[in-house]
């Protein structure tokens, strides 16, 4: 979880010694403690949040929640690929349909500029670039939709390092059949087609995770029958 004060702030939680449903101090009180500004400290506490490790209120504050909530750092730690690439798709059709109605000429621009060097990516094999650029593509769209928590879970999906960083055995088929859809996605965004964006979205992830060795129906697949 990639923020400027977090360990800080996780060392001063600790030290507190709060239980699940204790409350934390407030944002101005955490925010003179570790000498940075509220804004800092907000956007930790809402990371914390999006992990599981506290619950925001409105104006009642911030809580503790039960220590062994599932935070990103196990996810890491015990996550799967087929785990990130599913959740990506379940979530990012909604993303692109709700960024295609926001979308501006700013990150239109910006969308092509990433499918650009997605491509080249792509005839190169480089997973590692893929990987990177896709998830930045998704972000842009998570930005668009206008909540910031979605942008939040968008970055700790990109920090997760289970991706595969080659395609160097993957077929050309997979390259073929995933690339058309991404750029079917960006079209639909920049003309502002909820409706579509949101279809080519979920096919644009299935292909990707393909693309990648980890198709999401044998991940759940496969969990199914661990548990």
């Amino acid at each position: 979880m990639a923020h400027p004060c977090l360990d800080s702030l996780l060392t001063v939680i600790d030290s507190l010694h709060l239980k699940a449903g204790d409350r934390l101090p407030s944002e101005r009180s955490l925010a003179e403690q570790l000498a940075v500004s509220r804004n800092t400290v907000r956007e930790t506490l809402i990371a914390l949040a999006a992990a599981g490790r506290i619950e925001i209120r409105g104006r009642s504050g911030c809580y503790l929640r039960d220590a062994s909530a599932i935070t990103w750092n196990s996810l890491r730690k015990k996550g799967a690929p087929g785990d990130t690439l599913e959740a990506l798709r379940l979530i990012a059709p909604q993303l692109a349909a709700r960024a295609a109605i926001r979308c501006t000429p700013e990150k239109a621009q910006a969308l092509q500029t990433l499918t650009t060097r997605l491509g080249r990516a792509l005839v190169n094999r480089d997973g590692a670039l893929t990987a990177q650029i896709s998830l930045s593509f998704v972000g842009i769209l998570a930005d668009l939709a206008g909540n910031p928590y979605f942008v939040l879970l968008i970055r700790e999906i990109a920090a997760n390092d289970q991706l595969p960083t080659t395609l160097g055995e993957l077929d050309q088929p997979h390259i073929d059949a995933f690339f058309p859809l991404h750029v079917g996605l960006l079209q639909a965004v920049q003309s502002h087609d909820g409706e579509r964006a949101r279809v080519l979205a979920a096919h644009c992830l299935e292909a990707f995770a393909d693309l990648l060795g980890f198709p999401v129906n044998d991940a759940v697949s496969a969990r199914s029958q661990d548990q």
